[in-house]
């Protein structure tokens, strides 16, 4: 008699407890299940999940024989209780796990899965060839003549069965199989229909063109050895894929793209999918944005090919340090300091926008140095910076025991932002481990880098009081971050609500990390800190969070404070009373002119609205053309006007809808923008359109780079 068909449920799994955190279609998933079943064929049954809680059901009512699950920093303690609730369904079942959240050293490994005592089996490095052999296996055990784990699987790592339960439990490590060469081996998931179900409104289309990468970041799991060489999709496979996602994903309103790529760009052949992609962008208005980490080398061709994406691509590249000492700890090498500022100017004279990622705490890092890089980095034109938390990954050198030893990093835990919620009774909290002081840096370094990152993120990335910082810049001869600096360590003059924020930022900074994991559950764990997490009060990414506060609900506030640290400077900088009241009117003026830029911004309640707003000066003229803003006096006031246009209506539509608007939804909104710039309303004036001209129409005036070595 012909056997049932092996059931395999393969989850990629997101919480969505407050907002839907992992909003990516589960493409990882899907490669492995298309491959599994390209080999196995009709003896297995394949089920792709996203949401616990659909899971959760099909479990329940139909117990599967193998359930595999991803395992990220994200998703680690959710997949184990899912395992879990399988086992207790149908305590036959094998579990699988698999993903970048696993210890390279085999102690460690030990100790990772006899904490997830529901974890069968872990798949190491890429999954397709080892789950396809894991398969076999179970196919071949299933009659009951021999077990399951009696011997290694290539690419697997177990607990022997007969010792998880002694003094002495034995690993067991299949060998890695070789890595696929060619990886249209694996069938499109798109293309055979695995992925079609996902397309429901709330996921954002995934796409993957090649895997590798050639550089040894420390940071990075795939700083490994085993991902050095590169392997590629066919381009031919690759335009197939954007031709099927793009009318679905139209239709359903999405405006964005995630690449998985870790180097997009960087490879000649990076032309020809912006091509199709933008055939996409013209036929179908899709994609709108593109997130993606671009290459950290051969910035030159990254900018060329993705120039023809106008303001639609996000484009990514990272510093992470200044520092030369530190870039040797952490093997990597970055751009020289000029050629990093010739690449930011050309763009800022193409009206593009330009990034810079940093880390706080890598090793040998100190309070100096990492306010010395952000200097630099600001100085050198990039328009957003972003700085991190160093987080000590598994896979990654920053879990070894001996490196961190070295450079005596110290780590406590926190909640990845938003990762928790209650699953079949039981609460779960996926955690991470980050640095908070090492040999050259203390905590309370890293607090007062904390508070100097919140003020750069809130007043100079994105742009949101551009036109006041250019004020102080050409007025008062003060360099960028000069500016940020001074509002930081002056912020007791600040407005009570921009006070309130910082404070309230800087308290929770402290409030997020725990001795212990152990610590952390058993505290969240119970009813009344629970709540807390619900509504938001805690476990958020704190600065996305006080920086969408900021501009959502207190951007008044925070242009009077910039507009008010302008005043005293013009006061200890100018020598005459005419000359103070001829600054303090014009610092009125671009406060003004800030505020009705900005005005609903974020605020899904916020009045649509055209907002007017009067300048004696033809601010316009200033901003085009340079020079003193006092120069532009006018006879007679000039009004400008802004509003939304109906793009921009469109996609606040698209981001309310899908993320919600409370704090949490709004911090969300934020890192799913290519751009907030882009979000700004629109200036013109009753008497003619300044913007923008027929050539600067051509440009990119919101794409986003972030410029690395």
């Amino acid at each position: 008699m012909k056997k049932t068909s092996l059931r395999i449920y393969m989850c990629d799994l997101t919480h969505d407890t407050v907002v839907l955190v992992s909003d990516t279609i589960p493409i990882n998933i899907g490669f492995i299940g298309a491959y599994a079943k390209k080999i196995f064929g009709d003896d297995i049954e394949i089920s792709l999940f996203k949401y616990p809680r659909s899971v959760l059901e099909a479990i329940d009512s139909a117990p599967p024989d193998v359930i595999a699950l991803s395992n990220y920093s994200w998703n680690s303690k959710l997949s184990e209780r899912i395992a879990r609730f399988a086992k207790e369904r149908n305590p036959t079942v094998v579990t699988v796990q698999g993903g970048t959240n696993f210890p390279h050293r085999e102690k460690q490994q030990l100790e990772f899965l006899l904490t997830r005592p529901a974890t069968d089996i872990f798949i190491v490095l890429e999954g397709e060839v080892a789950f396809a052999e894991l398969l076999r296996r179970v196919l071949e055990t299933r009659d009951g003549n021999q077990r399951l784990l009696d011997k290694a699987i290539p690419g697997c790592v177990h607990i022997a069965q007969e010792s998880r339960h002694t003094e002495a439990p034995v690993l067991v490590k299949g060998a890695l199989p070789a890595r696929l060469r060619e990886l249209d081996d694996i069938p499109s998931p798109y293309l055979n229909g695995m992925l079609e179900q996902f397309f429901d409104g709330r996921l954002t289309p995934f796409l993957e063109t090649n895997r590798g990468c050639p550089f040894k970041c420390t940071f990075c799991h795939t700083g490994a050895d085993y991902f050095q060489k590169i392997s590629m999709f066919s381009l031919e496979r690759l335009k197939e894929e954007i031709a099927y996602i793009a009318p679905r994903a139209s239709s359903l309103g999405i405006v964005n793209l995630h690449l998985a790529d870790t180097n997009f760009g960087m490879f000649s052949r990076d032309r020809e999918i912006c091509e199709a992609l933008l055939k996409s962008q013209q036929q179908y208005g899709w994609p709108h944005q593109i997130m993606s980490t671009t290459g950290k080398n051969n910035k030159e061709r990254v900018i060329e090919i993705t120039k023809m994406m106008g303001n639609v691509f996000s484009v990514n590249m990272s510093v992470q340090t200044m520092d030369h000492d530190v870039l040797v700890n952490i093997k990597r090498d970055n751009i020289q300091i000029d050629s990093y500022t010739q690449i930011n100017q050309s763009l800022n004279e193409q009206g593009r926008s330009t990034k810079g990622e940093l880390i706080i705490g890598l090793p040998g890092e100190t309070k100096g140095s990492f306010v010395h890089g952000l200097e630099q980095v600001i100085a050198a034109g990039v328009s957003s910076v972003c700085s991190y938390s160093l987080m000590l990954l598994h896979g990654t050198e920053f879990k070894d025991p001996d490196y961190r030893e070295k450079f005596t990093i110290q780590g406590k835990y926190r909640i990845v932002p938003l990762n928790f919620g209650e699953y079949a009774g039981e609460r779960v909290f996926d955690v991470e481990e980050v640095a908070y002081a090492t040999s050259t840096m203390s905590f309370e370094d890293y607090l007062w880098i904390r508070g100097l990152c919140l003020f750069v993120e809130v007043m100079h990335n994105n742009r949101p009081f551009d036109e006041l910082i250019r004020y102080g810049i050409e007025e008062f001869g003060m360099t960028r971050f000069q500016l940020l600096k001074r509002a930081y360590e002056s912020l007791g003059a600040a407005p009570a609500p921009v006070r309130e924020i910082v404070e309230h930022f800087m308290d929770e900074t402290r409030a997020e990390l725990w001795d212990s994991e152990h610590e952390l559950e058993e505290t969240y764990s119970r009813d009344e800190n629970y709540a807390r997490l619900s509504n938001g009060e805690a476990g958020s990414n704190l600065i996305y969070k006080y920086k969408a506060a900021s501009l959502a609900f207190c951007n008044k506030e925070w242009a009077d404070y910039l507009g008010t640290t302008l005043n005293d400077i013009a006061l200890e900088q100018t020598s005459t009373d005419e000359g103070c009241l001829e600054s303090r009117r014009a610092i009125e003026a671009l406060v003004g002119y800030v505020k009705a830029k900005l005005a609903g911004v974020l605020d899904a309640d916020g009045n649509l609205d055209p907002t007017i707003v009067e300048s004696p000066y033809d601010i316009a003229a200033w901003l085009n053309n340079g020079g003193r803003l006092l120069d532009q006096a006018l006879p007679s006031p000039l009004a400008y006007i802004f509003e939304y246009t109906d793009d921009q209506l469109a996609a606040r539509k698209d981001y309310f809808r899908r993320y919600g608007s409370d704090a949490n939804a709004l911090s969300k909104i934020v890192t799913r923008v290519s751009n907030v710039e882009s979000l700004f309303r629109r200036r013109r004036t009753l008497e003619r359109s300044d913007t923008p001209e027929p050539e600067e129409a051509r440009r990119d005036l919101f794409i986003r780079y972030t410029l690395s070595g």
